[in-house]
């Protein structure tokens, strides 16, 4: 299994933080199909080959998630469009 681990630094009121994570957190579905839930501060994100989610601290969102064996073999280009993605979210 791989892992793919994501910081960005933000400087967003907690609301405004959140609504960027679930604007992230539609297109992480539409674009892998992936089911997300809030858990508190955290999104929660599930599919049948990874694991993970979106962490929400003042000042910096982490994304965590664990890659089945079939996706982790797409390790760096998830985390490229992830990463993009979160990028222009936080711009």
């Amino acid at each position: 299994m791989s892992t793919i681990t994501i910081r960005r630094a933000h400087g967003l009121a907690p609301e405004e933080a959140r609504r960027r994570v679930e604007r992230l957190a539609t297109k992480i579905h539409e674009r892998f199909g992936a089911d997300c839930r809030w858990d508190g501060d955290q999104l929660r994100i599930e599919h049948g080959s990874v694991n993970g989610c979106v962490r929400l601290t003042p000042g910096e969102i982490v994304v965590e998630a664990t890659l089945g064996l079939g996706l982790g073999l797409f390790r760096r280009r998830a985390e490229d469009e992830i990463g993009r993605i979160l990028d222009k979210e936080l711009a």
